[in-house]
């Protein structure tokens, strides 16, 4: 695939070898306290496994590999990292297993991304939600950008173009509560006729997208730049608008990777001459910030020792420091600023935190669009 072809130029520096993909050297992580108990936890000569909930080729499976391959350096003992994909129930069943399995001595690791943190608070009553995100620990958080985009046989050039298109769309989606879900709401909040076509994971959307089976998809920033650019380039892809970016003072603004793109709250007063406002703009907000602002984190199941923690802390802050990293990490996860230690934890239970009104809103658009019950 495309999205690895990048991987094997940097990878050959790092320690390779196969799991169920890839196997990568790795990151580092972040605390300012606790260096001293950092350094009672050793990985030498040890097998990290870093789990991800979906398949090769996806938003989370390529952030995790990245990421990986440089934490493993930054680590004690410097590990070997490998990546463990057990797709399937949208993040439900990785997730599961990630709970029920992993080891707390550090050997183990996750990506927590959209789709976990959605699915766990939309269906935090589901028996088959079977994990708790609220209970890892963050290490390192990573807001991630959304660019949404449409294949050019429809003739749309702009987002102005949305207005006047007459057609259906057809978008993938894994599944109605998975992390296309907030992307699919902001298309139909713009009033764009969008057909989903349901059971279809990021690997299948770029597929049928690139045959013109699908007219409509939507990349975080580090698939964005390794899949979708080159379609870009070649005239297959127009771009339209991003999800936004909240600044400081939590205003909605273009997304600093694509400045160029306007944000959905300018699609929106493009389309319909307002701005957007009242619940439905609240919900809109609650799914952005878990969506964009909490997109991705890397987690250490609950009850993992201080000093194990203490040491994924200290790598974290070494690597966002990491000038190397600052030079290269932009093309594979964007320029955002990184959480580390006690501020990406944080930002963890923020993302799986939503008012009772908004998480309403929510569940009505979805029993009323996918007759889904909540």
């Amino acid at each position: 695939m495309k999205i690895y072809q990048k991987f094997c130029t940097v990878i050959q520096k790092s320690k390779i070898m196969p799991l169920t993909g890839l196997l990568v050297g790795g990151l580092g992580l972040a605390a300012s306290a606790g260096a001293a108990s950092a350094q009672s936890a050793d990985f030498s000569g040890k097998r990290i496994e870093a789990v991800v909930p979906f398949g090769e080729g996806g938003g989370a499976d390529t952030y995790t590999r990245y990421m990986a391959r440089v934490l493993a350096p930054k680590l004690p003992g410097e590990p070997t990292i490998v990546i463990r994909n057990i797709p399937g129930g949208g993040s439900v069943n990785g997730a599961n297993w990630f709970e029920a399995n992993a080891a707390k001595d550090g050997t183990h690791f996750a990506v927590a991304s959209t789709s976990t943190t959605l699915t766990s608070t939309l269906r935090s009553t589901d028996p088959n939600i079977q994990f708790k995100p609220e209970g890892w620990i963050a290490f390192i958080g990573s807001p991630m950008g959304k660019v949404i985009y449409v294949h050019s046989q429809t003739g749309i050039k702009n987002v102005e173009g949305l207005k006047d298109y007459k057609g259906e769309l057809l978008m993938g989606l894994q599944n109605p509560t998975g992390s296309d879900m907030p992307t699919l709401l902001s298309l139909e909040l713009l009033g764009v006729n969008v057909k989903p076509v349901l059971g279809t994971d990021g690997g299948d959307q770029h597929l049928g997208f690139q045959r013109g089976e699908l007219t409509l998809n939507a990349d975080v920033t580090s698939a964005y730049k390794q899949m979708a650019q080159p379609l870009i380039d070649a005239g297959t892809a127009v771009p339209l608008f991003t999800m936004g970016y909240a600044d400081a003072n939590g205003e909605i603004v273009r997304d600093p990777n694509f400045p160029d793109l306007p944000s959905w709250v300018e699609a929106y007063e493009i389309i319909h001459g307002k701005k957007p406002s009242g619940t439905e703009y609240d919900a809109w907000l609650a799914l952005f910030h878990l969506s964009v602002m909490s997109s991705k984190a890397l987690v250490l199941p609950a009850g993992t020792p201080e000093d194990v923690v203490a040491a994924y802390n200290a790598a974290a802050a070494d690597l966002v420091e990491d000038k190397d990293f600052k030079a290269e990490s932009g093309e594979f996860i964007g320029t955002y600023p990184q959480l580390t230690g006690e501020a990406a934890r944080k930002s963890l239970v923020t993302a799986t935190s939503i008012t009772p009104e908004a998480r309403k809103w929510v569940t009505d658009w979805l029993k009323q669009r996918f007759k889904i019950d909540l």
